[in-house]
């Protein structure tokens, strides 16, 4: 017998008409001990979540139940040894790269290889949303290192992560050179993830995290790269604020989207942008990863442009 501590792995099999609504409210949760597993698209969903008590458990299943009447969940239960709970996260956080950007979990930092000139982030494999796994959050890595290989002049300027969660995307702009970065995000938890990935890279250090909504975290005319990587429901009704923050020449990079809902969010974007920035030049592209979309906006600012 292993004098070894137990921690629990919980696990059920989800409906998949119900698989939508249970990700959407884990993407809001940040963090949380829940990982939604499909292995192929071939197969089906799977609820799974990670504990290190008891009661944990217990309250996190009641939670789940309270927030999803209509499903039927009966959770098959198992102890883990802590060797076991670590190996159990290796099947389904993997390291990832975009091009020379190159996400690590700390279980892979001694045995991944990074390339002479890649960049690194090491991620905590236990962050179900913060290891970078998730399509929205990739969608924006990409956006950010096709920006940092672009012809762009990147001197002097500003980047924030609005709704940081984890702080991911913040560490991976500073990877890969940027020098003023700024995240926030409106849950102070979130902010501590965010200091406690800095622990894991500190030579990603020099990012201002700070706990702020989309108003006061995002001043008038302040930002020249605004990552959101935040549901529809929220970008929607904050619109005017996001775009009032940025300098009159700007990149607004959105996700957290669902395909289903780009067209509507981007005809928003472009009718707020109609109004603010009349006489702007105004580029959009959207790109897809599984049922998620992302929206680059590039505004070009013209001579006679002024913010109002």
């Amino acid at each position: 017998m292993t004098d070894a501590p137990l921690d629990l792995k919980i696990s059920v099999q989800l409906p998949n008409d119900h698989v939508e609504a249970l990700e959407s409210y884990f993407y809001e949760c940040e963090p949380n001990p829940w990982v939604l597993i499909q292995k192929t698209v071939a197969d089906p969903y799977y609820l799974n979540g990670y504990f290190n008590q008891e009661d944990d458990c217990t309250q996190a299943i009641a939670d789940i139940k309270e927030k999803f009447p209509q499903l039927d969940l009966s959770f098959n239960k198992e102890k883990l040894v802590a060797t076991e709970w670590q190996n159990a996260y290796k099947e389904y956080v993997k390291p990832w790269n975009d091009r020379l950007l190159h996400w690590v979990p700390l279980w892979a930092k001694e045995t991944y290889s990074v390339p002479e000139e890649g960049r690194t982030i090491y991620v905590d494999a236990g962050m179900a949303f913060g290891t970078g796994c998730h399509e929205t959050t990739q969608l924006c890595a990409s956006r950010l290192v096709d920006f940092f290989l672009s012809d762009v002049t990147k001197d002097n300027l500003t980047m924030v992560d609005a709704g940081c969660g984890s702080g991911i995307l913040a560490l991976s702009a500073r990877a890969l050179g940027f020098q003023s970065i700024r995240g926030f995000d409106n849950d102070p938890d979130a902010i501590k993830v965010c200091h406690d990935l800095l622990n894991h890279n500190p030579s990603l250090n020099q990012i201002e995290f700070s706990v702020d909504d989309l108003v006061s975290g995002s001043p008038e005319d302040s930002i020249d790269f605004l990552m959101a990587n935040i549901q529809t429901n929220i970008l929607l009704p904050f619109a005017e604020p996001i775009i009032k923050s940025l300098h009159a020449s700007a990149h607004l990079i959105l996700s957290g989207i669902l395909t289903k809902e780009i067209e509507l969010l981007k005809l928003h974007y472009l009718e707020k942008l109609n109004q603010l920035r009349p006489n702007a030049k105004i580029l959009t592209d959207s790109r897809e990863k599984g049922e998620w979309s992302d929206l680059k906006i590039e505004i070009i600012a013209c001579e006679s442009e002024k913010i109002i």
